[in-house]
């Protein structure tokens, strides 16, 4: 049964209407003027309105505005009765926020034809409402999932910065960094594809086959390529319909070497002394069977600096629909050379801000700066 308030100053034509909406098991409050309609309105709080335009206190088109501008109230369908001559207020009442007229004198069966079409669509968008409602906890439980796995401070031994950003759809980046010994580290940085809850749990399903791999070998046997041939061989493109892109390498600080695999992601930086140098060293993608397992070294010199980044960071665009680009961020690095490496971190985040602006992410947005 729906709750119906009938506005009209004619008491004729709602003993009309009551009877009509009745007989249809519909439950009909009535009201003869504007002020009462408000009033009724929000105790009431009626499924539908049927609203006369010709009131004695009121223009009905003010009512019809009062109950738009109300919150609590606009979400209500009404539709109005006007003459059948007076397509300008019919019109106007349209533009205003009603869903629907119905002209005077009116037949019974277009009065039930209108008032149904209206209520059903009216507990369509609730139901609609409520599911996106559940969809965006659900997106926020992701996010926050997500968002927790990724860790809280740099290790001791390793100097590290990062900007970590979700989307605001959620997106899938993860990354971690483990201790293999004293002065040896495991890092990577991956991005799954997509957006949303599917890609969300994809990355907090290979940051735990991470963990299970690590826990699975002995300290100081971990062999970068054997990780990435398991890592493939595991989150096949058919099994999830989702593949991703990784990054991962080991660092030893006591050798000054970094060992590095990269899995279709965007190239790394590096910055030794007044040069920023790009290794270009890149394979397929996981789950897509093209992964080779190249391994490069690379001899790492006091001071120098490594940039990992996914590709929510540089195509990013601004309200404008201009990409940040890998060259505006390379030219913000070289410019931070000489600055510390949180000083560096905030120079990038408050640059990245200011060009996006007000624009929402589309993707997740990471960057992991280490200093060696």
């Amino acid at each position: 049964m729906s709750r119906i308030l009938v506005v009209d100053d004619d008491r004729a034509v709602r003993v009309l209407l009551k009877s009509i909406l009745v007989k249809d098991s519909h439950e009909v409050i009535e009201s003869p003027d504007g002020s009462s309609a408000l009033v009724a309105t929000r105790e009431e709080r009626p499924d539908l309105i049927l609203l006369d335009l010709m009131l004695p206190d009121y223009n009905g088109l003010e009512v019809l505005s009062a109950l738009k501008e109300d919150r609590d109230l606009e979400a209500i369908p009404v539709i109005v009765l006007t003459g059948s001559s007076d397509r300008q207020s019919k019109l106007t009442a349209l533009s205003s926020g009603a869903v629907d007229f119905i002209s005077k004198p009116f037949m019974s069966e277009e009065v039930l034809l209108r008032v149904n079409t209206q209520l059903k669509l009216h507990n369509l968008i609730k139901s609609l409402r409520v599911a996106v409602d559940n969809l965006q906890s659900d997106v926020l439980a992701a996010g926050r999932i997500q968002a927790a796995l990724v860790p809280q401070n740099a290790l001791q031994g390793l100097k590290m910065e990062w900007i970590y950003s979700p989307s605001y759809r959620v997106g899938g980046d993860i990354f971690d960094v483990v201790k293999l010994g004293e002065e040896k580290f495991f890092v990577y940085l991956a991005d799954m594809s997509g957006h949303g809850v599917n890609a969300a749990m994809l990355s907090v399903m290979v940051h735990r086959f991470i963990e299970d791999y690590r826990g699975g070998i002995g300290e100081g046997e971990f062999d970068l390529k054997d990780f990435m041939a398991e890592l493939d061989g595991n989150f096949k493109f058919e099994k999830f319909n989702l593949f991703f892109t990784i990054i991962s390498m080991i660092i030893d600080t006591s050798s000054k070497k970094l060992l590095l695999c990269n899995a279709g992601h965007p190239s790394p930086m590096l910055m030794e002394n007044e040069r920023l140098r790009v290794l270009e060293n890149k394979e397929g993608l996981i789950g897509m069977n093209m992964i080779r397992g190249s391994i490069e070294e690379i001899n790492l010199s006091e001071g120098d600096r490594l940039i990992l980044y996914t590709d929510g960071f540089t195509e990013s665009t601004n309200e404008d629909g201009e990409m940040f680009g890998e060259e505006r961020l390379r030219n913000i690095l070289l410019g931070c050379r000489d600055m510390s490496l949180s000083a560096t971190i905030e120079n990038l985040r408050d640059r990245f801000e200011k060009f996006k602006g007000s624009k929402k992410a589309e993707d997740d947005v990471s960057l992991l700066l280490i200093e060696f």
